[in-house]
């Protein structure tokens, strides 16, 4: 996540670091600090965790977080934003917890703490809370830090353990690789990041020539009244114009002619979809559409059913014998209005489709340009809330609005 976060602030124009106690990797152009005395698996840090878990506080807890403080000094003074993942709320380092406290109060509004985890709300570590000082240091609200949660139920244990209004903390949700999770290929990947595909919810797939029979312009006049109710649903449609027939390119154009947001024609677009970016698309897609007029068999219900999609298609024999009685049947005849309200009806109807339409509004290019960048990048003087009116790494800028931040953060959405 901290990754992530970090290759998104670099792509808004930040020069980016990530401090951490141990570890190689890090994203392209961001500079990774190691400090050995923030791990957590640390000697020292586990010699100080051990005394402290034992309700004894040793001789080396404040030499320690005074050389942690230190060496994070330099660090902290150069930076406009310094985001701490659950370090102020999880006790496996204590000395950093004091020394970012120390960091924070001298440096009032620059600091966010990211908040996964929160020790003192979980039962598991309940033996190893003790009363007084360091102790104490977890729950209570540090003056000038900005609080982020990364669920509601997270917010709300974080409001009950320091003791703040609920309002007063952020949520942020953690965000999802859709093209690792579903392992599409380099090329599916990359067609999803141009058409916007990953950000689609729902994506409505029709793998399928552009001949009349299969009556793709049913399933565009469908969309617009689909996005009636999901302003982001979009149609994907694979085929090219066949070429037995002189007409077929005819059709092709009145296809692009009716072509409206959220349609896209990779035909009209010069995309000849091969067979594995159109595995990648049935992988990525929420339901199959086929509203065919006729059909001799019927391949795209058998891959729908191996990619456990939701299936509209016409009530055709040929789609009766594969479909049975597990797939959303219109007519053969079926208009833009029939096929949007069966639609519809499907997706409501099936608990794994609303389910993954969910999925969708996590995927990272919307929870980094919607959720995350705004809220790293805003004026620390404004009130704690999140970022576009939405409930729900450590960075450094080199101002609060880099120049052209704007127009990326518009580009990076809709990649």
């Amino acid at each position: 996540m901290m990754g992530v976060h970090a290759a998104a602030l670099r792509d808004a124009g930040a020069r980016v670091s990530i401090i951490a106690g141990r570890g190689r990797a890090s994203p392209s152009g961001v500079q990774l600090v190691r400090i050995a005395e923030i791990d957590s698996k640390n000697a020292r840090v586990l010699r100080d965790f051990a005394s402290l878990a034992r309700g004894e506080m040793g001789a080396d807890h404040g030499r320690l977080a005074d050389d942690i403080y230190s060496r994070l000094r330099p660090h902290v003074a150069r930076t406009d934003r310094v985001v701490v993942h659950n370090a102020f709320t999880m006790h496996k380092n204590p000395a950093l917890t004091a020394a970012l406290e120390r960091l924070a109060r001298e440096h009032p509004g620059r600091f966010i703490a990211w908040t996964h985890d929160i020790a003192w709300a979980d039962p598991q570590y309940a033996a190893q809370r003790h009363s007084g000082e360091p102790w104490d240091r977890l729950a209570r609200a540090v003056a000038g830090v900005r609080y982020v949660a990364v669920s509601d139920e997270r917010r709300r244990q974080l409001a009950d353990a320091l003791g703040v209004r609920r309002s007063a903390i952020a949520v942020v949700p953690n965000g999802i690789d859709i093209a690792a999770t579903l392992g599409l290929s380099p090329a599916g990947a990359r067609l999803a990041a141009r058409l916007g595909l990953f950000d689609a919810s729902p994506l409505l797939l029709l793998p399928a020539r552009l001949t009349r029979r299969k009556r793709v312009e049913a399933a565009i006049a469908a969309l617009p009244l689909v996005r009636k109710r999901w302003p982001r649903a979009a149609l994907v449609v694979t085929g090219t114009p066949g070429a037995h027939n002189a007409t077929n390119e005819r059709y092709a154009s009145e296809l692009r002619a009716m072509a409206t947001e959220g349609v896209h024609l990779l035909h009209a677009l010069g995309i000849r979809a091969t067979y594995r970016v159109v595995a990648d698309l049935y992988a990525l897609a929420d339901a199959l559409v086929l509203p065919s007029a006729s059909e001799g068999f019927g391949i795209p219900l058998l891959e729908a059913g191996l990619h456990r999609l939701p299936v509209v298609c016409s009530d055709i024999p040929a789609l009766r014998a594969i479909g049975c009685d597990d797939v959303t049947y219109v007519a053969p005849d079926a208009d833009g209005a029939a096929i949007a309200a069966a639609t519809l009806r499907r997706m409501d109807g099936d608990p794994a489709a609303r389910l993954r339409v969910r999925a969708r509004a996590h995927a990272w290019p919307r929870v980094l340009a919607e959720l995350a960048l705004p809220l790293i990048l805003a004026d620390p003087r404004s009130p704690a809330r999140t970022p576009a009116g939405r409930r729900g790494a450590t960075g450094r800028t080199r101002r609060a609005d880099p120049p052209g931040y704007s127009e990326r953060l518009a580009r990076a959405k809709a990649r």
